[in-house]
């Protein structure tokens, strides 16, 4: 099971933090400092982008067993990531998915970004963050891999997009129109539609 996607910067700043298993605000604040210091910390020439997880890194220092705060209640928990320019792409899944098979979801995930924002960047996915998370929702849901094919996944994040247009287009011409038709005195023959 798929228990996280991050998406930060080299300065440790999240453009995106999904998680799929229950955990409390101030524990994935810290699980994402952790993650970037681990991975931050690694060679990426000589290193692999595959890291199993120490016991130490999900401990917040409360020895308190809150099952809903644990990731890592089913096993060993891995930290998959790829590095794009300034960004890393980071998966935090059980012992039960392959490593390689992750790594090719978050290629994936990167193609379906690059066709929907053509040559994308940090900047994108901060100003389209709506869309970010649409291409996300495309491919993973629940935690589980819904949707590997990138043109499926563009093309359906395209007609949502479309739809949402069509649906601010017509509200904002309602919007306009009843506020044209108040200016001009008529609004109670624009309101019952007369």
């Amino acid at each position: 099971m798929i228990h996280s996607v991050l998406i930060f910067n080299k300065k440790c700043q999240p453009r995106l933090v999904k998680f799929y298993t229950p955990v409390d605000l101030p524990k994935q604040k810290l699980l994402l400092e952790q993650v970037y210091e681990l991975i931050s910390q690694r060679n990426t020439d000589f290193q692999s982008s595959f890291l199993v997880t120490p016991p130490s890194l999900l401990d917040t220092g409360n020895n308190t067993s809150n099952t809903n705060n644990n990731i890592d209640d089913d096993g060993a928990i891995q930290i998959i990531y790829k590095n794009y320019a300034t960004l890393y792409f980071t998966f935090i899944v059980d012992e039960q998915e392959s490593e390689l098979a992750i790594l090719d979801l978050i290629q994936t995930f990167v193609e379906s970004l690059d066709r929907c924002f053509t040559e994308v960047n940090e900047l994108d996915l901060i100003f389209n963050w709506q869309t970010l998370e649409s291409i996300l929702e495309e491919i993973i849901q629940g935690g589980m891999v819904i949707e590997t094919d990138i043109s499926k996944i563009v093309g359906s994040v395209d007609d949502l997009n479309k739809a949402s247009e069509t649906s601010a287009n017509t509200l904002s011409s309602g919007i306009s129109g009843a506020l044209q038709a108040f200016a001009q005195g008529g609004f109670a023959q624009w309101a019952t539609g007369q």
